[in-house]
């Protein structure tokens, strides 16, 4: 009788011991740290450096261009009595007005708050600051660009139809400029999102036949090996 007393003692003491656990203050939730704006700046950078060395690979491009069509029709100049004549001087650019220079200062400063902007994930305010770029010098040396970018701010929303639209535009109207093997390019990949498999291919292909010498280009032939119809 003596133990059960004990037993029921030790139970009733468990027991409370519980109820006190149970009703006691739930300890407080440790929020999730907040995300680090350093993050945010160097995904901005990495945008603003990839747009760079775009531009830089299109250069190449066209020398290596420049230099195989010239290879092939390459005959030295000969003067009337058969020597050979001394090439001409290269002529200096003639210098800007300073209105000019200041209006092409503000364009290339607008262009960069643009791609900030879309490498902070704000692409309605991107793809407005893109269309006043354009705006400012449809002739200008970053039409191309700006036009590229606004077809980016559609494929990264996942509006691939306006964003194949844009890209459209600069491979019919900047056919020339660094940009457009790069919205060529991307028109594939739009049309590979889309489910067109056999389409994309046929544009990747494309990439490669106009723009050998391109960036993009490599990247359609590893593209070509990925995608099957």
């Amino acid at each position: 009788m003596k133990k059960l007393a004990v037993a029921i003692l030790v139970l009733v003491t468990i027991g409370c011991a519980s109820t006190a656990s149970d009703d006691g203050p739930v300890p407080p939730v440790t929020p999730a740290p907040a995300a680090d704006p350093r993050i945010a700046e160097m995904q901005t950078a990495m945008t603003e450096l990839l747009d760079r060395i775009d531009v830089l690979n299109h250069r190449i491009a066209k020398l290596e261009e420049e230099r195989a069509a010239g290879a092939a029709d390459f005959s030295p100049p000969t003067s009337p009595t058969g020597g050979l004549t001394k090439p001409a001087a290269p002529q200096e650019a003639a210098p800007q007005p300073p209105q000019k220079a200041l209006v092409g200062a503000k364009i290339a400063d607008d262009y960069r708050q643009a791609i900030v902007l879309f490498g902070q994930g704000r692409y309605a305010d991107a793809r407005r600051a893109f269309e006043e770029v354009f705006e400012a010098d449809t002739a200008g040396d970053l039409a191309d660009n700006a036009l590229f970018w606004i077809g980016e701010t559609y494929f990264a929303a996942g509006d691939f139809s306006n964003a194949m639209r844009f890209y459209a535009r600069v491979v019919n109207d900047y056919s020339d400029q660094n940009k457009a093997p790069d919205a060529l390019f991307k028109t594939a990949m739009a049309q590979a999102r889309t489910g067109d498999l056999a389409l994309a291919r046929k544009t990747l292909q494309q990439v490669i036949d106009r723009y050998p010498f391109s960036s993009p280009a490599s990247a359609a032939k590893a593209e070509l090996q990925r995608i099957r119809y």
